[in-house]
């Protein structure tokens, strides 16, 4: 339901349908998975280097890092849409929406775009990576949390150049490195 209310508001407010003629299928399903792959290949090394993966195993004893292979492959693609939905699809339309179509009466929307990406491009580092701040740690979780804002930033201007499917295929193509790669047969965590 919260994906059909972000898809009505996304074609109001200018974005790209999932499969609108005009975009091509480079710019759609090329780039994004080449992106994802270099952001998953790239949180792998972080991780190498920071050790914040080892620091959450060792916060919660028993808990697996990730879902276990071949079962990471479905779950991780599926939640890439789930997440997809909450930090993009249902905010960034809403959100535009309410404030350019409605507040600003149609005025303003590239400039509140822009702003609504700075700012929900943060929502998931400062909810997930934030998590694992502990004495020492400092440095290393402001690398990933400046990481994962990037990534989420890069998607949000994707989404708005390319669509919602764009997206979605650059989310499960960082999820298929940093998750099921890294997450199940790199890491030993």
């Amino acid at each position: 339901m919260l994906g059909t209310i972000g898809i009505v508001l996304a074609d109001r407010t200018g974005f790209p349908s999932g499969w609108d003629s005009s975009i091509a299928l480079r710019e759609r399903v090329w780039l994004p998975i080449v992106i994802g792959i270099a952001f998953g290949v790239a949180s792998a090394i972080l991780d190498r280097f920071t050790g914040l993966t080892a620091l959450f195993t060792s916060m919660n004893p028993g808990q697996p890092f990730n879902v276990p292979f071949p079962g990471s492959i479905a779950f991780y693609a599926g939640g890439a849409i789930v997440v997809e939905v909450l930090y993009r699809l249902l905010p960034i339309p809403l959100l535009l929406w309410l404030i350019s179509s409605l507040l600003l009466r149609g005025r303003g929307q590239t400039q509140v775009f822009w702003l609504l990406a700075i700012v929900l491009s943060l929502v998931e580092p400062a909810t997930q990576e934030l998590a694992v701040i502990r004495a020492g740690t400092e440095i290393a979780v402001a690398m990933t949390v400046i990481h994962v804002y990037l990534f989420n930033l890069a998607q949000a201007i994707t989404f708005r150049r390319a669509g919602f499917l764009a997206s979605i295929i650059m989310r499960v193509s960082q999820y298929m490195i940093w998750h099921v790669a890294y997450g199940n047969f790199i890491c030993a965590c």
